[in-house]
């Protein structure tokens, strides 16, 4: 059957970003294994054959998912407007804070999609890569957040700050999901502050 007008406008005008953006929205309907191309692409609104033109497979079109994610807390704790993140220990706690109304002003079940996304590829040897990646971006950016308050401790202390605190952050966010009433963020970022604080001169 021929391709309405409509339709063939609407695949000239698709994007990588609109599909990266469509298949957030899937995997936090349906998780990340229900996440099909063909799933992915009537959710864009396209031809399977678009999303198969921006990417070689499901798995380079979830290392772009995985971009975005880290894009989004970038955005959120404000290090495109800061380069080199924050210099203060108040810097800390408001880009901690913004990073958190990030992840609960999204939906639940596209924060559990990015743990499902984690757990798929670390069972998977082809996607075993995109986990580690995901998680070396988390460091990335409380490395570079972290580098003006730390620029004077020994650099493998430094980088264990860091790790620390993007750990933190990692499993609050999954203890918030399992168990929201039972989970006080704001005591716990208020901690990791002070604990962070303490740990640089």
């Amino acid at each position: 059957m021929p391709t309405s007008p409509s339709r063939r406008r609407r695949e000239q005008r698709a994007t990588s970003e609109e599909l990266v953006a469509a298949a957030i929205r899937v995997i936090g309907r349906e998780g990340v294994a229900a996440a099909t191309t063909r799933k992915i692409a009537d959710e864009a609104g396209v031809p399977l054959g678009t999303v198969h033109y921006w990417f070689a497979d499901k798995n380079e079109l979830l290392e772009d998912v995985v971009r975005e994610i880290v894009e989004r807390l970038e955005r959120a704790v404000g290090m495109s407007e800061r380069p080199g993140g924050g210099t203060t220990i108040e810097d800390l706690r408001a880009g901690l804070r913004a990073a958190w109304a990030e992840v609960t002003g999204d939906d639940p079940g596209t924060q559990l999609g990015y743990y499902e996304l984690t757990a798929l590829a670390l069972r998977s040897p082809s996607m075993r890569e995109l986990a580690r990646n995901q998680y070396r971006s988390y460091r990335g950016i409380a490395t570079r957040a972290l580098a003006p308050m730390l620029k004077d401790v020994e650099p493998r202390r430094a980088d264990a700050i860091a790790q620390f605190v993007a750990v933190t952050f990692d499993g609050l966010v999954l203890a918030w999901l399992a168990d929201p009433e039972g989970t006080d963020a704001d005591q716990v970022l208020d901690l990791l502050v002070d604990v962070v604080h303490r740990a640089a001169p």
